[in-house]
């Protein structure tokens, strides 16, 4: 398998693996694409394979020999070659001039290299700081300094691996563009972002660039089996879940140890919203509590695992048991709360619960408010199923 520590991304190895094989490494690179589905892992798999002291080279590609001294260097992300850049706190009274470090309190540096050490075990780690949204000049400004002072090489690269390039200020952005516009000898930039929009075309235009597009579910849960083990029905409702992104499914995973943990509050929700009687109090202060602790994300991931839950109820609803090894939900009370709802809910509009969950996941997607949103799927399902509800005989 050409470079396994990278989940997928068949062809964006491929352009990477041919441009070292051939020595036509370009002097920039913008690797894009939706956000958890790899692109600072092939940046740093890049690095690593361009600076090993001794690559395993086969006809269809080149791999890290992962023993010598570069590639231990890698291991921790401490390479003297390889500079990552990424957001920083804002500090009081910055001086541009300063290393982005400098003025950093000792906890902000701690917590730090404790994000750099988690990437370096999982490159797929999201690095997360308070308050850190910006690339400033002042970072740029170190990655020009060091490429201006450094000494030719002999052997390997010098790779910068801007992450969330698009977070960069305007002032960055035009520092950053007069180090393109300067090459340097065996150098090679590496800007990733997942908003590729938000670049200056003349950065991109100077960039090579490679898309890394979302992961299959099969990729995703057969990587969940091997690297994290997790039991394979477990990995394939995460994997659906995730969307493409391994990031994400690693998140999920972390949520809770079963399926059940998974689908609680999105039970819940729907349990709240077919109340008969006087349902409005309580739904009022789970709709509530529901935005007030979950941001907009985990409210759209609360909302896919119910419109996975109710496409799982109507695949048992039409093929009955020979539906079971296509749902998603196979198990546990998830599963359990599946054939009670079939059987209760027998003339249920399910194509218009699952039009109307996916209508609210849309909405919050595009910024409505989430309340609002939250509110207009109840009554919409509560049309589709109630409405519609035949009462199971006695």
């Amino acid at each position: 398998m050409k470079w396994p520590r990278i989940i997928g991304q068949e062809h964006a190895k491929d352009l990477l693996i041919a441009a070292i094989k051939r020595r036509k490494v370009a002097h920039a690179y913008c690797i894009w694409g939706p956000s958890g589905v790899g692109k600072d892992a092939l940046a740093i798999e890049f690095a690593r394979v361009l600076n090993c002291m001794e690559p395993i080279e086969t006809p269809t590609s080149i791999e890290a020999c992962d023993r010598c001294r570069s590639c231990l260097q890698m291991s921790h992300l401490q390479h003297p070659h390889v500079q990552l850049v990424f957001s920083l706190p804002a500090v009081k009274a910055p001086n541009d001039d300063d290393a982005p470090l400098l003025r950093l309190s000792d906890d902000q540096i701690a917590l730090i290299q404790e994000q750099l050490a988690l990437k370096a075990r999982n490159p797929y780690h999201d690095i997360s700081i308070p308050n850190a949204t910006q690339i400033r000049i002042a970072a740029v400004r170190d990655v020009r300094r060091t490429l201006q002072l450094a000494a030719p090489l002999e052997h390997g690269w010098r790779v910068v691996i801007v992450s969330e390039a698009d977070a960069m200020t305007i002032e960055a952005a035009n520092a950053f563009l007069k180090t393109l516009e300067e090459p340097h000898v065996r150098t090679t930039l590496v800007l990733t972002t997942s908003r590729r929009e938000q670049l200056p075309p003349t950065i991109l235009s100077r960039c090579q660039q490679i898309h890394c597009g979302l992961l299959s579910e099969e990729e995703i849960a057969a990587a969940l089996v091997e690297r994290n083990g997790i039991a394979a029905d477990r990995a394939r409702i995460i994997a659906v879940l995730a969307q493409g992104s391994y990031a994400r499914a690693l998140e999920l995973a972390a949520s809770g140890d079963n399926d059940d943990a998974i689908a609680q509050l999105p039970l819940d929700f729907l349990r709240a919203a077919l109340k008969q009687g006087r349902y409005r109090t309580e739904l009022v202060a789970l709709v509530e509590h529901i935005a007030a602790t979950l941001d907009r994300p985990n409210v759209v991931l609360m909302l896919r695992t119910l419109l996975a839950w109710l496409h799982d109820a109507y695949r048992l609803r039409t093929f009955g048991s020979q539906a079971h090894p296509h749902l998603i939900f196979q198990q546990g009370q998830a599963y359990t709360a599946l054939e009670r709802f079939v059987v209760h809910y027998r003339g249920a509009n399910l194509r218009a619960a699952i039009a109307a969950t996916d209508s609210a996941i849309a909405a919050i997607e595009a910024n409505a408010q989430v309340p609002l949103a939250l509110i207009s799927l109840v009554l919409r399902l509560r049309s589709a199923i109630l409405q519609t509800h035949v009462p199971t005989p006695p």
